[in-house]
């Protein structure tokens, strides 16, 4: 049978029965001739019950998976091996999503979620993490660094045996120590614990001792980071949070001149981007201690910043040598509206931050502009957001892209305010960046408020989150619903993906009734 005849076949049911009862070897041909036929839609063209005589080798040239797709079909396990699912599909696990898996496949998933390099970690919460620990618990054969580092936070220590206690800590030091609640007490367990283990006394750790607890050092107090080995910096660059105690044996470490960024004096501005994260939470006293580069073109002034050739003769050393913080604090629209380089803006935010370090004024905040973009999704959440006019001011699309994470980050703090919600204004000034939600601050959109706004682009949006907004939609709409074309019009935006039985009824009904384009 031609290939294009057997594409069609496998379309009907009653072929797809027949096939079934055929011998194996059958099967396989046809889905050989199938995989020949077009072997870029091979998830579309293969039978679900018949995914799994597909050649695993086939499985590695997708760039993209359709997860829909991937789960409707029968896989052999060495072919699910071969998917690599992106981390952001894999934060989904839930005890809902998992309820209908056998326990080999759920410790595939978990051991999915493990860091692998050249893949964002996959972020998973608390609640989670328990789940899938309460999933493996009673499997010794799982190798520490096969599992998720997170979730060895909540890894039974009385399981680890003595030999094994420096292998578990090592893949542990990965993890995030701060999705700890902190009514559970484990991070000063899981500290003592690690002392027995590598023979830790006092408050002086090795070089081995530090590169063995990894991000754990984030817990420890300022006595262990000023005594301790000076490579204890570069862990402490990825905490996310410092508490003042901290900071300060961080400065002390730094200023001893014992570390290897040298004595103080000899400290440029290359130093302060070596220290990356830590030095947003430096001191003011801290950055006297750099080099200073001589400002030789000119203070930025009013009448500077004025000029039409502003800021061409500056490089971004002279302009931030030129450029005095507290001058921002009535220049910022002049500046922000002239300069466009990203180095410059740089400067200009981290001026900003010292000028403003427990956060950023409301009134400030309006007058970034483009600068805005600049900023980290860290940064965002010290910024103070709570009316509409600056939700409105920092997504406004003609100073740029937001990243899915930034965009995230600025209307959660907006939504962080007590009494803000995503009604209808909200709705208006977000637009397509409702895509950058988690689907569980989507369902606190109302039918009202949804009701009343523009329609959103959702092009960016999941099947999950696509599927949420339609149902929002569809309770919206529903007194539209006598006349089919009004509700198709009204509901057209939000049909997406939606695969529900009142979507395939309208959009059908509604369909036949368009009339066809002129």
């Amino acid at each position: 049978m031609p290939s294009t005849e057997l594409l069609n076949a496998v379309k009907d049911s009653t072929f797809i029965t027949n096939i079934l009862s055929a011998p194996v070897i059958l099967q396989q041909t046809c889905i050989q001739q199938i995989v020949s036929a077009d072997p870029l839609k091979i998830l579309d063209n293969v039978p679900d019950k018949l995914a799994s005589y597909i050649p695993s080798v086939l499985l590695t040239s997708f760039s993209s998976l359709n997860v829909q797709l991937l789960n409707k079909k029968i896989w052999r396990p060495e072919q699910v091996t071969i998917f690599t699912l992106s981390e952001s599909v894999l934060q989904g696990f839930t005890a809902s999503s998992i309820k209908t898996l056998s326990v080999q496949k759920i410790k595939q998933l978990v051991k999915a979620c493990r860091p692998r390099s050249g893949r964002s970690k996959v972020v998973l919460k608390e609640s989670q993490l328990t789940l899938m620990y309460n999933m493996i618990k009673d499997d010794t054969s799982l190798a520490f660094a096969d599992l998720p580092s997170d979730m060895l936070l909540y890894y039974n220590y009385d399981k680890v045996q003595t030999g094994s206690c420096r292998s578990y800590f090592s893949a542990l030091g990965s993890a995030d120590f701060s999705v700890l609640s902190s009514v559970l007490n484990k991070q000063s367990v899981l500290f003592s614990n690690a002392q027995s283990c590598l023979g830790i006394s006092g408050y002086k750790l090795t070089k081995d001792q530090v590169g063995v607890l990894g991000n754990m050092i984030c817990t420890l107090d300022a006595a262990y980071i000023q005594n301790s080995d000076p490579s204890i910096l570069e862990y402490l660059k990825n905490c996310t949070d410092l508490s003042s105690a901290q900071v300060t044996a961080v400065q002390t470490l730094l200023t001893s001149g014992s570390t290897s960024y040298g004595i103080p004096s000899v400290w440029t501005q290359q130093t302060l981007e070596q220290l990356g994260g830590l030095s947003l939470y430096l001191k003011q006293d801290f950055w006297a201690s750099f080099g200073t580069v001589s400002c030789t073109v000119g203070n930025i002034t009013a009448v500077t910043i004025s000029d039409d050739s502003f800021p061409m003769d500056y490089d971004s050393a002279q302009f931030d040598a030129c450029l005095d913080s507290s001058f921002l604090t009535y220049n910022l629209a002049g500046l922000t509206q002239k300069v466009l380089d990203t180095s410059l803006q740089t400067i200009i935010l981290n001026k900003l931050k010292q000028l403003y370090p427990s956060g950023l004024p409301e009134s400030e905040v309006q007058l970034l502009g483009s600068t805005s973009r600049m900023a980290s999704a860290a940064d965002i959440s010290q910024w103070n957001i709570t009316t509409t006019d600056t939700l409105s001011s920092l997504l406004d699309s003609t100073y740029g892209v937001w990243t899915s994470d930034q965009s995230k980050a600025v209307i959660m703090r907006y939504l962080s305010v007590t009494g803000n919600t995503l009604g209808t204004a909200e709705l208006n000034i977000i637009g397509s960046s409702v895509c950058s939600l988690d689907v569980s601050v989507l369902k606190n959109i109302t039918a009202d408020s949804l009701k009343s706004a523009n329609a959103l682009n959702l092009t960016n949006c999941s099947v999950d989150q696509k599927t949420t907004l339609y149902t929002i939609a569809n309770s919206s709409y529903y007194s539209q619903r006598s006349v089919s074309s009004t509700f198709y019009q009204l509901i057209s935006s939000y049909l997406g993906n939606s695969h529900t039985p009142v979507h395939r009824k309208h959009t059908c009904t509604t369909l036949i009734h368009q009339p066809l384009p002129a």
